[in-house]
């Protein structure tokens, strides 16, 4: 079973977040086993989208400055390499950058950003298939990668950890090739699993001082969590979490389609007890009830998915929904996004990229009277 070190922390104040960061990689055998003098080192954000850190909707740059620091101890370079949502050049990513805190941190701990674009074609052979996809090549140009995700909801996948987290080493709008390829949720999150299993990072820590409940991931509500996580297994870092939150591992897409694939989910807990820092309230997105209702209403309810809805006083109509929808399903009506829901995949894009929280995740009503309200 892979080790899955817990560090208790309860804000972000950086030399707080230095110590638990610390405190999980040397329950893990310490950074210096992984990261050698001279070692390039790539660390992988979630930086969804240009969004202060105090939405809590990215890694907290202060997380990221101790990972930092602690590779340049070691004699290591740290580089942060992120492809947010949405276009990917330079100004944009410079404004993701900024927005997230990641500017400000990088000045005052001399830890480089990147802002090269290239990309470089990679061959993933697993045992579904072989194709060929497109990864960020200064990710890959790196002798390793810390993986660094946030603890979060996901309206398309339930949870988005380690494994989610690794999206991002595919280049901008790139991604909406998937979601428009897999717009089956399974299939969708099978190449997740995929693309993870070809960048393959040697480290994962997750922030979970303040993880996302409900809408995320961009557009929940912050919950206190307190915690940092960190294991060289991103399933079973992300296994791990799903237990401290009380999510059901076979309705996370990601986790049930691996556990079917023969990967391992099992793991051995480092430093705190699991029990220290159970959270038995946390909101997910909607999931069904299993097994209670069965017949033509059951078969409804397994194939329902929610839909997009705009929050009209809150949208400010950018139009950023409607220029990253992958199936191309969003007209502006009024200055208001209008969804043509027979060709929308529910991916949530439009959701997730919306930089007022003015979409939201709807369920049918009849699917939510016989799934007890939720």
């Amino acid at each position: 079973m892979s080790k899955v070190a817990i560090a208790k922390c309860n804000d972000y104040q950086d030399e707080k977040v230095y110590q638990a960061v610390k405190e999980c990689f040397d329950l893990l055998g310490g950074l210096n086993k992984f990261v050698k003098k001279g070692m390039k080192v790539a660390i992988k954000p979630n930086l969804l989208m240009a969004k202060s850190p105090d939405g809590h909707a990215t890694t907290h740059p202060s997380v990221i400055a101790a990972i930092g620091r602690q590779i340049i101890e070691c004699g290591g370079a740290p580089l942060v390499v992120e492809s947010p949502g949405g276009p990917y050049f330079v100004t944009y990513l410079k404004a993701t950058y900024k927005a997230c805190g990641m500017t400000a941190m990088s000045k005052k701990y001399n830890i480089p950003l990147n802002t090269d674009l290239s990309t470089i074609p990679k061959v993933i052979k697993t045992e579904r298939n072989t194709r060929k996809i497109t990864v960020l090549k200064p990710l890959l140009d790196c002798d390793l990668i810390i993986n660094a995700s946030k603890m979060k909801t996901h309206a398309m996948m339930i949870f988005t950890g380690a494994i989610k987290n690794m999206f991002g080493a595919i280049a901008g709008t790139e991604k909406a090739a998937y979601h428009i390829n897999s717009s089956d949720y399974d299939k969708f999150a099978n190449d997740l699993i995929d693309i993870f299993q070809v960048v393959v990072p040697t480290l994962n820590v997750m922030d979970g001082i303040i993880g996302m409940e409900g809408e995320g991931p961009s557009a929940g509500d912050p919950k206190q969590v307190g915690v940092i996580v960190a294991s060289t297994n991103g399933f079973s870092l992300d296994s791990v979490v799903h237990d401290i939150l009380l999510i059901d591992k076979e309705q996370s897409y990601i986790l049930k389609n691996a556990k079917q694939r023969g990967i391992s989910l099992d793991y051995e807990i480092v430093g705190c007890d699991l029990e220290e820092v159970i959270i038995s309230d946390f909101k997910v997105p909607f999931q069904r009830k299993k097994g209670e209702v069965k017949g033509i209403f059951g078969k409804i309810m397994n194939n329902s998915k929610s839909k997009p809805v705009v929050i009209k006083n809150k949208c400010i109509g950018c139009e950023i929904c409607k220029d990253n929808c992958p199936a191309l399903c969003i007209t502006m009506v009024d200055g208001k996004p209008n969804f043509d829901y027979d060709a929308c995949i529910r991916c949530f894009c439009c959701q997730e990229l919306c930089p007022e929280s003015a979409i939201i995740t709807k369920k049918p009503l009849l699917i939510k009277l016989l799934s007890g309200g939720r």
